[in-house]
């Protein structure tokens, strides 16, 4: 069982974990040359160490600290690791800002493909399953139970609809949105809930495996692309660095190679009202 702050009046069923567990780097936490990063893994946590560690080996060198990666794979222990200022800098989920955004203040949003935005897709392989109403009586996976897209909007979209979970004869959390189309190729599920970016990047790198896979649903409410975040109280000057360092990546060369591996175009100023419909559905969830 999974215990949380929101009720949502909901436990998951199911949790599959498909990815290795890797040891969290240990932070000496009397050195002030260290700069804590957490990264919320939506992918198998080596391929995230392997896509993050340039952007954190050029903000240690841009900034003249160390940057320590750390990572997590809900968006609760990224909360838990702010509210005890364990961390510095946050690569996270918009989910994970919004809970809890009185510990975090904004520093940069990517652009990717010259959109801040994104929104939540359902998709499955099935040739029967081409409309959310083909989806009653089936099986969903859902990444996190605070994913916006990932479980958040469809969930939303349910309780607009007079619905409720039981509209799927089953559900799982995988934590994870590789594994959560892992398990829709896998035959383990007939459907999946996932950030639309992060399909279409997937479908684009893995041709052959996801040739079968279609869209069925898309979310009318789009929100800001996964945030970089810094603590509350975080010495002031480094938060600058860091800052200062993201925004102006795509005017250096080296930063424009990194962005690209990224996938992202550039790094926008904060917008924090780009979040507020994540505020607006928790609450009326709640209700």
């Amino acid at each position: 069982m999974i215990v949380i702050k929101i009720d949502f009046s909901l436990q998951p069923t199911s949790y599959i974990n498909f990815s290795e567990k890797l040891p969290n780097n240990y932070l000496e936490q009397n050195k002030t040359n260290l700069l804590r990063v957490v990264v919320s893994s939506t992918l198998d946590p080596k391929e995230t160490i392997h896509i993050y560690q340039p952007l954190l080996q050029y903000i240690s060198k841009k900034t003249g600290l160390q940057s320590v990666l750390i990572q997590k794979r809900t968006n609760f222990e990224i909360k838990d690791l702010f509210n005890s200022k364990t961390v510095d800098i946050g690569i996270i989920t918009a989910s994970a800002y919004v809970l809890d955004q009185d510990q975090m203040d904004i520093l940069a949003i990517p652009v990717i493909n010259n959109d801040i935005t994104f929104s939540s897709v359902i998709v499955s392989n099935k040739n029967n399953i081409r409309t959310f109403e083909d989806l009653k009586g089936k099986s969903i996976a859902f990444t996190d139970i605070a994913s916006f897209s990932g479980y958040l909007i469809p969930l939303f979209y349910l309780k607009e609809n007079n619905l409720d979970i039981n509209y799927f004869s089953d559900h799982i959390f995988t934590f994870n949105s590789s594994d959560s189309i892992r398990a829709l190729l896998d035959d383990m599920v007939d459907a999946a809930a996932l950030n639309s970016k992060f399909f279409k990047t997937y479908i684009r790198e893995n041709p052959e495996k996801t040739k079968n896979l279609h869209i069925v649903w898309q979310s009318p409410i789009r929100i800001g692309n996964p945030p970089i975040v810094a603590r509350k109280n975080i010495d002031p000057v480094i938060e600058k660095k860091v800052k200062d360092a993201l925004i102006n990546m795509s005017n250096d060369p080296e930063g424009q190679k990194i962005l690209k591996t990224l996938g992202y175009d550039r790094f926008s100023k904060p917008q924090p009202n780009l979040y507020l419909p994540i505020k607006i559905i928790i609450k009326k969830l709640e209700q």
